[in-house]
């Protein structure tokens, strides 16, 4: 079997848990069979810097340590590396209470409750892709209650995720 590099990001601070998660992540997309030349083909994982780096600084910075010929994670049955990242999105949970005047959207419903309840950041944006179960008023059509999950946008940049990457069997 040959060998190929593959890199993989997943949200979650705990480097552990967003390793098991980007596994089954991988494996979902790739299947549970041997050889996908993904992360599902590792066992463990090397972190590379403590310091959490912009996406794009994470992504040179794997290219410049699998362009090294020596280093553990570019071996087939070594560990993945794992770096800190840095975004400025985030997903969160909102509850619409209910309310006889209603939403006419769900980007409205959120951005209003995520500012009463102050969990709007500064600079952050609804994202792409609002889903949620809620109800609606059958006269009017707008939105009265329910729950949504919310992709945010814009916001200061924090550590929410890893960059996991290296060489796996294909």
């Amino acid at each position: 079997m040959g060998a190929v590099d593959f890199t993989a990001y997943q949200d979650g601070t705990d480097a552990a848990t967003a390793f098991r998660d980007a596994i089954e992540e991988a494996r979902y997309q790739y299947g549970n069979r041997p050889y996908t030349g993904t992360l599902a083909e590792k066992d463990d994982f090397q972190v590379i810097t403590d310091t959490p780096l912009s996406m794009d600084d994470a992504e040179a910075l794997a290219g410049r340590i699998m362009s090294d010929d020596h280093h553990p994670v570019q071996d087939k049955y070594g560990p993945a590396g794992a770096i800190p990242v840095l975004t400025d999105q985030r997903t969160v949970t909102v509850t619409i209470p209910a309310t006889t005047q209603g939403y006419r959207t769900t980007e409205e419903a959120a951005l209003t409750v995520l500012a009463d309840e102050g969990r709007l950041l500064p600079g952050e944006t609804v994202g792409y892709c609002i889903t949620g179960i809620y109800s609606h008023c059958p006269r009017t059509g707008r939105i009265r209650s329910g729950d949504l999950t919310v992709p945010l946008q814009g916001g200061p940049p924090e550590h929410r995720g890893w960059l996991f990457f290296g060489t796996a069997s294909y």
